[in-house]
């Protein structure tokens, strides 16, 4: 019924308005339109509980509603995975419940782009395929708005010999030449592509985040400077504009570098800026009537769990606002979730429902107001307590990504260059442990220099094993507690475990190398069977945690894969073309398969160490004539 909700003087935003009336024994929703008629029941929705005996109840109120901003998306980067069609269609149901109506899909090349069917992945998703889910979304009442990267990152492109003439640098796979006519046919094709596969939307995502060389191609007849750079960025962002107008697509954009402020009044004052919080950038673009998005990244180059409590949470609290007080003419929000580092999406749940929270409300509740209400909608009002399991996992996230030595890189070789230019910033590295010395030449003397060398690791490893056994065990029980979501408490339970992988490692390596200090004792006392029997004990541990972190990796990737398909997957014959892109070093990137998450412990080779100690043992027990027993040794299987 239209005029139920009077709440502001933007038509937009009135259409998404409701009034919620629960009166006893009668429980009302109008919306001003279909779309708020919508938000109405997902509000009721939230407030439904159930009492001791079992009965659902939901308390007496009226409310009256309606969103502070018109768009509220939320990111789904697909570059480094491919989500499962049911699990794309579950994530839907969840956003629409917290009133998100717009996805960013960063597409990358896991759609299968019939004008040029080899830059889809094997097993890319179908015109069909997209078409269901887009339907699917826009029922209720979401639209899936194509996110495609370029002229920038498109090394899923420019990888596939049909396309590495249109580069900018012929040895860098990152950026097309944007003064190639060829190439601007070859984006807007993939821009047809993904209009064709997301009918009935009305926005498209031109990605056009960190054009770093644009101008840089020697076709280009300016010189390569920072105004012209500028211009070319916004040559480029002018046509894609253009030649989305005549499609009916509205043109969202990241306007940012290399773009200049001076150069915005050059721009169509009706893109919409997903990014920015510089203020000359927003005088700029009001004075062209651009609308922007209030920005926030709930994942930046974190490993394994999303950094959000608390600071994050309390920032994302108070983005929109800032933004509003800093000039932003503010049309929507934007939940960046980047796929750089390769989070799994269930980590995403809570900073998705946080900035969209903030994005309907602007004065919304308290931070931990916003926490406790996400937990009891999505775990069940009497599920256990998750604020904990969330602040264990964070934790140990950052304790997996700062544990490990950086060496120079033996995998991939130097960089092409970063946003200073080329040739800057080129150094790669590998993640790695170093291992304890094993006896060489029949005698058994070492040094300590484990031990040594990660001293304060090892302690930190002893004081986090506590919590982490403490994490495991809770999200062990509340598997069969919370009343919904049991799948995203297996995913953190993977997660958990690959996290006691790398702090029972440290410790075992650590004991390892102090029985093998009691075989050097032994050994320099002529007790020859006690030396053996230390070194036996050493490579038992090793080899046991080595079959533990075995284990752990196969549950791990059968989790993930629930609802994911396998990463870098061959379908019907056709192989996944890995070659990484030379700008970026995105951890996620350093491996074909999932296995990038181990990458590290692959590097470290604990089984050819196993093997060595195993081969030092033995020489060590003949030459003493010191028979060997108890000595766990590889399968030939394994």
């Amino acid at each position: 019924k239209p005029g139920t909700v009077k709440g502001t003087d933007d038509p937009a935003l009135n259409k998404q308005g409701y009034l919620l009336k629960v009166t006893p024994g009668k429980i009302e929703i109008t919306g001003n339109a279909d779309e708020g008629l919508f938000y109405g029941v997902q509000s009721l929705l939230q407030l439904l509980r159930r009492n001791s005996a079992g009965q659902l109840i939901v308390p007496e109120c009226e409310i009256r509603d309606w969103p502070s901003l018109q768009l509220r998306f939320v990111h789904w980067d697909t570059k480094h995975h491919q989500k499962r069609m049911e699990t794309m269609k579950r994530l839907i149901d969840w956003h629409a419940f917290f009133k998100v109506n717009m996805i960013a899909l960063e597409m990358e090349d896991k759609y299968e782009y019939p004008r040029h069917p080899v830059i889809g992945a094997p097993g890319a998703y179908t015109k069909e395929e997209m078409h269901e889910l887009t339907r699917y979304a826009l029922e209720r009442h979401i639209q899936i708005v194509p996110n495609v990267q370029a002229p920038a990152h498109m090394a899923f492109v420019l990888k596939h010999r049909e396309f590495d003439h249109l580069r900018a640098d012929p040895v860098s796979n990152y950026q097309v030449c944007m003064c190639n006519p060829e190439a601007i046919d070859l984006i807007f094709d993939m821009y047809q592509d993904m209009i064709d596969a997301t009918p009935g939307v009305d926005y498209f995502f031109v990605s056009t985040d960190e054009v770093y060389y644009a101008g840089s191609c020697g076709k280009c007849e300016k010189p390569y400077n920072v105004e012209n750079r500028s211009l070319a960025w916004v040559e480029f962002a002018k046509k894609a504009h253009d030649w989305l107008a005549e499609r009916n697509r509205r043109m969202v954009a990241w306007v940012e570098y290399p773009l200049l402020a001076k150069d915005i009044p050059l721009l169509p004052g009706d893109i919409i800026n997903a990014i920015g919080s510089n203020k000359e950038f927003f005088e700029k673009q009001n004075q062209i009537g651009m609308k922007q998005l209030s920005y926030s990244s709930i994942q930046g180059s974190e490993y394994l769990f999303s950094n959000l409590f608390p600071d994050k949470l309390k920032n994302i609290s108070t983005t929109a606002v800032q933004r509003a007080a800093d000039g932003a003419d503010l049309i929507g929000s934007f939940a960046a979730a980047w796929d750089d580092s390769g989070l799994h999406e269930e980590v995403f749940h809570l900073g998705w429902a946080t900035v969209t929270q903030y994005g309907w409300n602007l004065q919304g509740a308290t931070v931990e107001q916003n926490i406790a209400d996400f937990m009891d909608v999505f775990y069940g009002q009497n599920s256990p307590d998750m604020v904990p399991v969330y602040s264990l996992l964070m934790e140990g996230g950052q304790f997996y990504k700062t544990s490990w030595n950086r060496v120079k890189s033996k995998e991939r070789e130097s960089g092409y260059g970063n946003s200073r230019g080329k040739g800057i910033g080129t150094d790669r590295s590998d993640e790695t442990l170093g291992l304890p010395e094993i006896p060489q030449n029949g005698t058994l003397d070492i040094s300590p220099a484990f031990s040594e060398r990660y001293s304060e690791l090892i302690a930190n490893a002893k004081s986090l094993k506590v919590k982490n056994d403490d994490l495991v065990n809770k999200l062990n029980r509340y598997i069969g507690q919370v009343e919904r979501n049991r799948y995203n408490l297996e995913v953190y339970l993977s997660i958990a475990l690959l996290q006691r992988n790398l702090i029972n490692t440290i410790i075992t390596l650590n004991e390892a190398e102090e029985s093998l200090m009691l075989a050097k004792s032994a050994s320099e006392d002529g007790n020859h069977s006690n030396a053996v029997a230390h070194m036996v004990e050493a490579s038992n541990q090793v080899k046991k945690q080595i079959d533990w972190g075995n284990r752990m990796w196969e549950n791990l990737t059968e989790t993930w894969e629930k609802s994911r398909y396998e990463k870098g997957r061959s379908v019907n014959g056709r192989d996944y073309v890995f070659i990484m892109d030379d700008v970026k070093d995105h951890w996620a990137d350093r491996r074909k398969g999932l296995d990038y998450m181990i990458a590290p412990f692959q590097r470290m080779d604990m089984p050819a160490w196993h093997r060595n100690l195993t081969k030092e043992i033995k020489q060590y027990a003949s030459k003493h004539k010191v028979p060997v027993s108890g000595l766990e040794e590889e399968r030939l299987e394994d």
